[in-house]
C-alpha cells in the first residue's frame, strides 16, 4: 500500500513538472487583471467627471456670465473709475435686500436670513457705480439665495466659517460684475445674519 502511494506521488510529479504552465497562466491572468483594473478606474473617473459636470452646472446657466447679445458691447469698466479715486475713501453699497434661504439640513427646516452690504473700492465712481449695481441686484440676490441653500448648519456656524462665506461671496460677485476686470468689491459686510 505504501508503494501505491509512492507511485501516485511520482505520477503526479510527472504530470506537473517544475516548469509547469502555472506561472505562464499567472502572467496572462496578471495582464488581464491590470487591464480590467485600468478599465474600471477609467470608467470611474469618466463617470465622476460627468457627474460633477451634471451637478455643478456651467457658466452658461449664469446670466451674468453669458456674452452680450443683440449687438450690445461689453461695458468698459474703466468708465466707472473715479477721476480722483486716490483722494476718496471706499463707499458702501446697501442696495441689496435681505435674502432668506433654507439651509441644506435633512429632516429639519432651518433657514438663514442675510442682508449684505458691499464695500466698494474708491477707484469706482459712486455716481456711476450705484446705478450699475442696481441693475444687477436681482442676479446677485438670486446667486446668494442659491449659495446659502447649498450650505448646512455647520457651514454657517462660527466666525471662521462666516469669514470664509464673505470671501466666497466677494470673489463670486467680483467675477459676475466685473469679468476680466479689476475686483472693485473690497469687502462683503453682513448687516444681518440670522439662522432660525
Amino acid at each position: 500500500m505504501a508503494s501505491e502511494k509512492t507511485q501516485e506521488k511520482k505520477g503526479q510529479e510527472k504530470q506537473e513538472p517544475k516548469g509547469s504552465s502555472a506561472p505562464a497562466e499567472t502572467g496572462k491572468g496578471g495582464w488581464m487583471f491590470w487591464a480590467m483594473l485600468g478599465a474600471v478606474i477609467l470608467g470611474a473617473l469618466s463617470g465622476g467627471f460627468a457627474l460633477s459636470q451634471l451637478l455643478g452646472g456651467t457658466d452658461a446657466e449664469c446670466p451674468a456670465a453669458q456674452p452680450a447679445e443683440d449687438g450690445m458691447v461689453e461695458k468698459n469698466f474703466d468708465e466707472f473709475l473715479s477721476k480722483n479715486g486716490k483722494n476718496q475713501s471706499a463707499w458702501i453699497y446697501d442696495g441689496l435686500e435681505a435674502v432668506v434661504s433654507n439651509l441644506d439640513e435633512p429632516g429639519v427646516t432651518r433657514y438663514v436670513r442675510v442682508t449684505v452690504s458691499l464695500e466698494m473700492s474708491p477707484e469706482m465712481d459712486r455716481a456711476k457705480g450705484e446705478p450699475y449695481l442696481d441693475e444687477r441686484k436681482l442676479v446677485l440676490r438670486d446667486w446668494l439665495t442659491t449659495f446659502f441653500a447649498g450650505l448646512s448648519l455647520e457651514d454657517v456656524r462660527g466666525s471662521r466659517n462666516l469669514e470664509k462665506i464673505k470671501r466666497q461671496i466677494q470673489e463670486q460677485f467680483n467675477e459676475m460684475l466685473f469679468p476680466n476686470g479689476r475686483p472693485y468689491i473690497q469687502r462683503v459686510l453682513f448687516r444681518e445674519f440670522a439662522v432660525q
